[in-house]
Parts: C-alpha cells; structure tokens; sequence
C-alpha cells in the first residue's frame, strides 16, 4: 500500500497545484483540477522521459517535487498569483452574454443546425441567474424552472429539477465507492488478466531502469508507441514498484471523470450523472487499477474535446490553444489518437465556422501545429531508430528494421480478428455488442465469482441507454459536434480495431454531450436512466468487490503467493529467477509477459521481430547453436497458446532441438514447459 500512497500524493500534489494555474480557463472547480491535473501530469511525464533520455535516471524519483516547486512558484509571492475571476473578464473562462435572440425569455431558442454550446437551452420561462463558481451563467434550465447557482462546483450540483436529490446522492454515492475501491485493487500486483502490462506497458519502463537510460528494445515493438503514460510508470518502479505505477492510471482515470462532471455542471446538470456513468462502465473501472495507457487518451481526447467545445461557445483563443495542447498530449499516449486528432481538426473547423467564429480557424490551424510539436519526440525518436515515425504500422509507406510486409500483414489480420466483423449492419450492432456481448471485442479478461464468469470488458447499459433521454427531451445546443465526433469517431474503431479499450476514450465525451440536456427529459426518462445508472453501478461494484478484494490480504501478506494463484507463468518466471545463472537468456515461446522475469529475455515468436535469423536455419542444431552464441540458455514455451496444427518452419526448429536433445526439459507446470541449451548445444 506504500506505493499506492506515494502515487496518490505525488498525484494529489499535482493537481491541485495545476488546479491554481487552471483558473486561468475554468471557474469551476472540478474543470480545474482535471485541467490542471492533465497538464501538470503531461509536463511531468515529459520530464521523466527527459532525465531517461539523458539517462539520469537518479533524478527521476525526484520528478514529482521538481514539477510541484516549479508550479508552487505561483503561489508564494502575491503578484504571481492569479487574480480570481471577474465581472468581464471573459478571456479567464467566463461566459459572454448570449446573443441577440437567443436571451432568456425571448421565447426563442437557437436553431440546432448552428450547433453552438450557446448556452443550453433556455427555457422561456426567465433568466438565468448568475453560475457564481460552479457552472456557466446561462446554464441549462429545465421547464419546471431556472437553474439554481452553481456556488463551488461540487459533484452534486445541477438541476435540482433534472431528479430528485437521493438519485443524485445515490449516484455520487457509488461513484465514490467505485473511485475507492479501485484506488485499493491498485496495490494487487498484476496478474494474468493484465496482459499488456506485463508485456510491455510494464516492461519496457523496468527494462529503461535496468539499463539506466531510455534505450531501444528491437524484439518488443509496443515500446515504439508512444510511450506518454508509460513515462509515469517508470516513475513509479522507480519508487513503490508497480502499485505506484497502477496509481498514475487510476489519476488519469478519475480526473476524465472529473473533467466530464465539471462539463456537465456548466450545463446545469449535476457531475454525479456523468461520474456514474463513466466509473460504472466494467471496462473502465477495471482499467483505473490496472497498467495500461487507455485511460490518458480518454483524459486528454475528452478535455480536449470539451475545451474545443468552450473555445467555440466563448469565442475563446485561450481555449483553443488549451485544446490542441491536450490532443497533443493524447497523440503522445497511442498511435489510434492520431484519428482522434484528425476528427478533432475537422469537426472543429466546422463548428466554429457554422457557429459564426471563422475569425478562429487560423488559431485551430495553430492549436493543431502544436498538438502536433508536443508529440512529435515521440515520432521524431521512431524515425530516427527505426526509419518509420509510426512503427511497426504504415510498413507499406515508411518501411522499418527488423520488420517485414508478411508480419506487418500478419498484425494486420491479428487486429481483424477482434469485433463481429465489418459489414455496415454490426456497425450498428456495435453499441448493443459492447454491453451485452464484449467477449469478440476484448482480449480474455473474466472474472470467476463462484460458478459464473463475468466478462470484464463491458461498457454497461449507461451509454446504450442514453439515446432515451434525447428521444424525450432533445439535445443540448452544441452537443450534436460531441456527439458527431464520437460517431465518427467510432466509425473509425470499427473499421480499424475493433477493441473496446480504444473506444473508451468516447465514453467521456459521450457523457459530456449526451447527458447535457438531461434537465429537458421527462421526469420519468430521468428516473429510468438514473435507475439504470445506479443498478450499473451497483453491479459494477459488487463484481470488482468480489472478485478482487478478498484477494488483497494474501497479495499484501504473501506477493508470491498471490502470484502463484493468479498468474499462470509464475512458477516457471520463478524457476528462472532461482534456478539458472544471473547472466542466463531466456527465449519466450508463445508468451510475452516478461516483467517478472529477472533475467535478459527476447521474444522468440517470428511475428514479433527479425532479430533471430530463422530464415537462415535449416535444423534445430542451427537453432541451438545461435542460442549459445548469443547467450539464450533456456526456452519457455507457454504450450497454452501453441497454435494446433502443423508448426510453421520457424517453430519447427524448436520441435526439431528438443527432438534431437539440443534443448532438454528442466522444467514444466500448468502448460509451461523450460528447458535448457544442452552441453553439446553450446558447441560452435
């Protein structure tokens, strides 16, 4: 729990000082800290990745104070502070007037095709009074009456109209119940459903401090994604080990559900609506204490979106240029936030240009260039490795070492297998697929409460059920750009990769636009969401409970132990670590998860990388004999993923040492066999 605690405070830490800076945009509070909290997250991880660079990695633990003194500077002396926001003072977030026409009370509301966050929609029935702290002055007022001031900014603050107060308690309730319990499940080291992780979301940040620098890893091409959220995780092995690193997920996560509140509390709505929605989806949750980058895309796409979202409502430059620095920060977390960045280009050029704010189209060309000159080390450093500034991807345009087109179109056909298909129909299929089918859209992630397995890749009822409200009480003004970007941009999952960790960064943006006018649904539309809302929840609850806390003593008490239980490949990663020479190599067959290896290992499937010359084999003694020179003594074959069938000419050689004693069983348990390079194998 150490680490746990060292992440939430360096996290904490963070936030509210970034929080300070972030008045500059937001009068509300729950915006300022996920902004601040983004942005001073995305400036520290550039500073760790800036000290392994240069390969000071000694200077790394102390990253964290570096960033807080630079953004406490702030807040000593009284001039540096920033003054707090006032009457007129519209480029430090406060809302212009509504235009002509659109005033309440005019008994007119502003045509949706001009699609402008203007603000809510406004009912005839008066004005709205003044947000105070909390949400915008205009407001969204339901029709039984005016928005009441925001004061603070709390999650429960909205709509006292939009549902009755214990809904909305009940809804923050569960999301702060949810909120915790995953802050807890991230101190269980990671088992076999975390993949990735073990991988190389974890990997290659430990392989980074085992050789003192950020260095190239040829056999693991995931390292060549862009590595943003992985910077934190190599802060934090550096410092609590992987609880630490699973905290830094668990920031991003809550402050995407933060920043989607904070959205939907400046359209009058209360932020306990979105909280639930987002923390009750299965796939979220399960994210927020486990190692993988998914969720930093979902918080700096969705801040990014939001704040395009006020730049074209306010007129705002200042806006602008927050938004394209935060899909700066998305293209640095993964290669798929390239698309994202692309549709945040082209559905902002048309909102401001419908919306009457052409005068701002050359700031977003300028907010796009510097989206682009904060990810591009990232791209810059793959050119300048590999030849291919997206490697492994676009082989057919750059090229890249130690790949070839057959594997390229090998990882191609892997992403293809994922979803139903892409016929046009499962496009529209696809919401109902992802809540009651996830299975074909995820890797294997279950978890076993007494006879039943649940599938943890789900995103729950809240998203599939939202289209209720809009049936009953419209859409807010503006919201059709969220809500367009986000089919779009699904269109384009579909027809890339059908995976639902990379539709999750949509998940708050559909939050922030569909939930926006939920004060206009009728009062039953609202009791019938909020119950579906919080039976998710619940649900979601109950399962991570079960399966995962009665596991956290014996992980606490015995890691080994606990190892043992949830990781299939731990007995055989430990006969390694205990039973063989510290300078052993070790060849992956069939299995990647190498973190918890001790000694230097290399992926050993020809699909990975071209580093062993299979081609230039002809029997397993060629096999061996390569082994030897270059220092890999023993093989793991993990023979539960083997393919059946008759074995490619490259598997065939590891077929063919064993057969000819070249490689001997040493080691075998639960489908994992090791064996070891014979004396005769080590002959030139």
């Amino acid at each position: 729990m150490l680490g746990v605690g060292l992440g939430l405070v360096a996290a904490v830490a963070l936030t509210l000082l970034g929080g300070v800076w972030a008045r500059l945009w937001t009068p509300n509070r729950l915006e300022r800290w996920a902004y601040g909290g983004a942005f001073a997250l995305g400036v520290w991880a550039y500073l760790i990745a800036g000290c392994a660079a240069l390969g000071w990695m000694g200077l790394v633990p102390w990253t964290p104070l570096i960033v807080v003194g630079v953004l406490g500077v702030g807040l000593l002396p009284p001039s540096l502070r920033f003054p707090p926001l006032r009457e007129g003072n519209r480029e430090a977030g406060q809302v212009p007037p509504l235009r002509e026409g659109y005033q309440a009370g005019a008994g007119s509301v502003p045509p949706a095709s001009r699609g402008n966050l203007k603000e809510g929609v406004v009912s005839g029935a008066g004005s709205a009074p003044p947000a105070g702290r909390g949400n915008l002055k205009e407001g969204v007022v339901s029709g039984a009456g005016l928005a009441p001031p925001a004061g603070r900014g709390n999650l429960k603050e909205g709509v006292a109209s939009s549902a009755d107060k214990w809904v909305q308690a009940a809804l923050l309730a569960l999301s702060a119940a949810l909120g915790v319990l995953s802050l807890l499940l991230c101190a269980l080291p990671p088992d076999g459903n975390e993949w990735d992780a073990l991988a190389y979301h974890l990997a290659f940040p430990k392989l980074y401090l085992q050789a003192g620098r950020m260095a190239e890893i040829p056999f693991m091409h995931q390292s060549y994604f862009p590595p943003l959220q992985d910077m934190l995780y190599l802060w934090g092995l550096s410092m609590g080990g992987e609880s630490a690193a699973k905290a830094m997920q668990w920031a991003v996560g809550m402050l995407t559900a933060l920043g989607a509140a904070g959205f939907l509390q400046r359209r009058g709505v209360s932020g306990a609506w979105g909280a639930a929605l987002i923390l009750g989806a299965p796939a979220f949750l399960w994210q927020m204490f486990s190692a993988y980058a998914d969720l930093a895309t979902a918080l700096y796409a969705s801040l990014g979106m939001f704040a395009l979202a006020y730049a074209v409502q306010q007129g705002s430059r200042r806006w602008l240029w927050a938004s394209g620095a935060l899909m700066g920060f998305a293209l640095a977390t993964k290669y798929t936030a390239l698309l994202t960045a692309g549709l945040w280009g082209l559905v902002g050029l048309v909102w401001l240009v419908r919306a009457g704010q052409a005068r701002l189209v050359p700031t977003l060309v300028g907010a796009g260039l510097l989206a682009g000159a904060i990810s591009a080390p990232w791209y810059i450093r793959n050119a300048v490795w590999t030849g291919n500034p997206v490697y492994p991807f676009a082989y057919e345009i750059f090229g890249g070492k130690n790949w070839s087109q057959a594997q390229a179109d090998a990882y191609r056909n892997d992403q293809l297998k994922f979803g139903l298909g892409r016929e046009p129909a499962q496009l529209l299929l696809a919401p109902w697929h992802l809540t009651a089918t996830p299975a074909p859209f995820a890797d294997p992630i279950g978890a076993r409460v007494g006879e039943r397995v649940f599938l943890l890749p789900s995103l729950g009822v809240g998203a599939l059920a939202m289209p209720s409200l809009w049936l009953s009480g419209g859409l807010a003004q503006g919201a059709g750009y969220l809500l367009a970007f986000t089919g779009l941009h699904t269109v384009g999952w579909f027809y890339l990769m059908q995976q639902v960790r990379y539709w999750l960064l949509l998940l708050p943006i559909l939050a922030g636009g569909g939930l926006a006018a939920l004060g206009r649904a009728a009062r039953w539309a609202q009791l019938g969401y909020a119950s579906l809302l919080t039976l998710q929840a619940g649900f979601t609850l109950w399962l991570m409970a079960s399966v995962y806390l009665p596991l956290l003593p014996l992980a606490l008490r015995d890691r080994d132990a606990y190892l043992d239980r949830r990781l299939q490949i731990y007995p055989a990663v430990r006969f390694l670590n205990t039973q063989t020479p510290p300078d052993a190599g070790v060849i992956l067959l069939d299995e990647t998860r190498g973190y918890y290896l001790e000694r230097r290992y290399l992926w050993g499937n020809a699909g990975h990388h071209r580093l062993i010359p299979y081609d230039q084999m002809r029997t397993g003694d060629d096999l061996a004999q390569w082994m030897a020179a270059n220092g890999y003594t023993y093989l793991l074959i993990n023979r539960q993923f083997t393919p059946q069938g008759t074995p490619e000419a490259w598997r065939a050689l590891y077929y063919g040492a064993i057969a000819q004693g070249r490689l001997q069983l040493v080691f075998a348990q639960r489908m994992v066999e090791v064996y070891k390079i014979s004396d005769a194998g080590t002959r030139n």
